[in-house]
Order: C-alpha cells, then sequence, then structure tokens
C-alpha cells in the first residue's frame, strides 16, 4: 500500500500564496498536522519511505516517521517562476499553468515535471509492489503520483486537490 502524505500547512498555504520551490517551513498548525498523522499511522509498518528534500516536507516527514527516510529531488513541487508567492487567484493559477506548458517565466515545463514524478513513480511500481511506502511530498505532485496509480483521467485536471495539508491518501501498489 502506498500512503500519499501531502505536507502540513506553512503560512504560505495560510495565506494562500504559490509556494513551489520556495523553502518555506511548517507553521504551528502544519505541526500540529504532522503530530496527528504520525499518531494516526502509528500501527502502520513501513517497508520504505520517500519525501521531497524541501524543509516543510522534511519537517512533517521527520515527525511522521522515525526510519531512514530518502529523499528524492523528483519529488520537490513544481517549479512557479516568477508565480512563487503571488497569491493563489483563478487568475493566476490560470496563467501560471498556462506558463508551464511552455516554461515561460521561469516555470518548470508541465510535462517534464510529470515525467519526473512518473519516473520516481516507477520506481516504487516495480521496487517495492506489495509493500507499505510512506511519500511525503507537496500538493501537485500528489496530483501526478494519484494519477499515475489509479489512471489518468482524459481530462487531467491539477487544479483540483488530492491531498489536503497534513493529511494521507492511500494507493494500491
Amino acid at each position: 500500500m502506498i500512503y500519499l502524505a501531502r505536507h502540513g500547512q506553512t503560512d504560505w498555504n495560510l495565506f494562500r500564496r504559490a509556494n513551489g520551490v520556495t523553502d518555506t517551513f511548517l507553521n504551528i498548525t502544519g505541526l500540529e498536522q504532522a503530530k496527528q498523522l504520525a499518531e494516526e499511522l502509528k500501527d502502520v509498518s513501513f517497508d520504505a519511505c520517500f519525501c521531497s528534500p524541501l524543509t516543510r516536507a522534511r519537517q512533517f516527514c521527520e515527525i511522521l516517521y522515525k526510519g531512514q527516510i530518502v529523499f528524492d529531488e523528483r519529488l520537490v513541487e513544481i517549479i512557479c517562476g516568477e508565480f512563487e508567492s503571488m497569491e493563489e487567484t483563478p487568475e493566476m493559477m490560470k496563467s501560471a499553468f498556462q506558463a508551464s506548458q511552455t516554461g515561460d517565466k521561469g516555470t518548470e515545463r508541465m510535462d517534464i515535471f510529470i515525467k519526473r514524478n512518473c519516473d520516481f513513480c516507477n520506481l516504487i511500481a516495480e521496487t517495492y509492489k506489495g509493500k507499505n511506502v510512506l511519500i511525503v511530498t507537496h500538493a501537485y505532485n500528489t496530483r501526478a503520483i494519484n494519477y499515475f496509480f489509479k489512471g489518468m483521467p482524459k481530462e487531467y485536471n491539477f487544479f483540483e486537490r488530492v491531498v489536503e495539508n497534513g493529511k494521507v491518501i492511500t494507493l494500491e501498489n
């Protein structure tokens, strides 16, 4: 079983700022979310744990899991370029998504982002089939990983949340 967790709340999440690769920290709520999820998962025996190396994910993961953590660059959030720290209005999100189609304005191209997440998922699917794997990452990554394991729908909606801050979903592997 794959346990796919999104890191806890940061101030940028709270104030709806595009976070991307800016290295922010969990706020008090985010730290509490990690403790609560650790309690919920205390009886799960994990065979492996993977985490984004960004601080907010690392902080969250280190509260959840006390064993060896593999920090994998492929789990870093999408690069938002000029949109980093901007308020996440519908207009900004649409502009950022459009820019990500070509890599304009310093954004990471969406096809490159999806490929790096799928490369990670292929590793998990091949190496950890039937094992309990904890993955701690970010909003966009949870969407890509969820769609990889559930099958990508025709309408690939990157605006729809898959995992809320500080929560986990399970996926069959």
